[in-house]
Parts: C-alpha cells; structure tokens; sequence
C-alpha cells in the first residue's frame, strides 16, 4: 500500500514551466515571483517572462508582481495537461494604466544625433531659426532691444530643442496622450482578446497565447488603435508569424 501511494505522488509531481505575461497584452512580465505555498518553493521569471517549478497536482501557487495584481491558483490535470507552456496571466492594477514610466533623458551626443534626424512634423531649421512675419511684428513692439527672440523659448535654442526631442519630453508627451485615453484603456479587454485573435486567425489554445505573445502590442497602441486598426495589426502580425522559419 506504502509503494502504491508513493508512486500515485510520484506520477502526480512533475515540472511547470512557461511565461507570466500581461492578461491583455502578453507581453513578457520579468522578476513576477512564483510562490509554491503548498511546498514553500519560489522562482523569478526571466527577461522573457520564462519560469520553472517543480510542482504537485493540487498545490497552491501564488504569483505577484510590482504593478500588478495577485493571482492564485491550485493546480489541477488542466494545468498539468500543459505543463511544458503554461501562460500565467497578471491583470495590471488600474492605478497602473493612468501612468508611463519615464526613463533618464538620452546623453546629450545621443540628442543631437536624434536632432539631426527629426520628423517632418517636428522638423526645425537649428542654424536659421525663422519666426513667422506675425511673430516678427509682435515681438518687434515688445521692449527687446532689439533681440527678437528675446522672452520666447528660441532665445535658449538648445535647452528649446532639447525639451522638445529628449526623450523624457516625447514619454511625458505619450503619458498626457495615454491619460487623454483612459476611457480606451480600461475597454482594453473588449477590443483585444483571445477570443478576438482566435476568431481573425484560426489558431486554438496555446497557439493563441504564443501568437499573442508574439504580437506583444503596448497598452498605449492597443489603448489608440480603433478596432479596425486591431484587426488590421492582428492580420500583419499573423502574416509575419505564418511565415517565421520553424
């Protein structure tokens, strides 16, 4: 009877492994800490969102992450049947969505560099700051001595320049944008799903969350696209996707 139990336990322990991923975006979450509550185990994910644990049917596991809300779950046959690509999925705190983070602005070499290709919309003649003929003729009734560009931003062109293409003022720019679209942030779930991809693309169960974490799209893209857009994006990812070498 010992021997028959310690068999069943054996055939019931195995390995889990696979990604932690956003819920809507799938894209990887690195350091989300897996907490075996049933045997005390814990691992990290990786860069990828990779984990691997030792686990037994009916454990109770736990996975936390800065930013994102807990999940809990035992495991049971489902769980075990893909055990070898399981997608563990975290719902981002809602706090979290009205923000972006903003990284350390680029080395000032690194600027001008970007400065020397700008976009058409952003497009500045650096060397011959021009005013328009309106802004000559109210500046030149100000008391400027004679400086045009005195008491406007051109009067410090480099600190101007520098706020308008650093990279700290493009994310605080995206954050304002982002805010602007809450409204489409919090519907995330109703215009990308899996139920959504399945649909447009065919693919089923795990094939679903590999393509979905493939496609990887940011919550501000998801959050701006029309659901046409989506559609459009899932059609080009598939494309691409079809056609990676196996």
């Amino acid at each position: 009877m010992l021997l028959l139990n310690l068999t069943a336990w054996g055939q019931d322990k195995f390995v889990l492994k696979g990604k932690v991923v956003d819920m809507i975006t799938v894209q990887a979450l690195e350091n989300a800490c897996i907490h075996n509550m049933s045997t005390g185990a814990m691992a990290f994910s990786g860069h990828e969102g990779d984990y691997a644990m030792m686990v037994h049917l009916h454990d109770t596991i736990v996975i936390t992450r800065v930013g994102y809300e807990m999940a809990v779950f035992t495991i049971d046959k489902n769980i075990q049947s893909i055990r070898t690509n399981c997608y563990l999925r975290l719902y981002m705190k809602a706090v979290m969505l009205k923000q972006v983070v903003v990284y350390a602005m680029k080395p000032y070499p690194l600027f001008i560099k970007d400065l020397s290709k700008p976009s058409d919309k952003e497009k500045i003649d650096v060397e011959g700051v021009q005013l328009s003929s309106e802004d000559k003729a109210r500046y030149a009734q100000t008391n400027t001595n004679g400086n045009l560009l005195k008491y406007t931003p051109l009067a410090h062109p480099i600190s101007m320049l520098y706020e308008k293409f650093s990279r700290k003022a493009k994310l605080n720019r995206t954050y304002y944008e982002l805010s602007d679209n809450q409204d489409e942030a919090l519907r995330l779930s109703e215009k990308y799903n899996a139920k959504i991809v399945q649909r447009i693309t065919g693919l089923k169960d795990v094939e679903v969350d590999d393509f979905m974490f493939y496609c990887s799209f940011s919550y501000y893209t998801l959050a701006t696209a029309t659901e046409v857009d989506i559609e459009q994006m899932i059609l080009r990812k598939f494309y691409e996707y079809k056609n990676l070498p196996k």
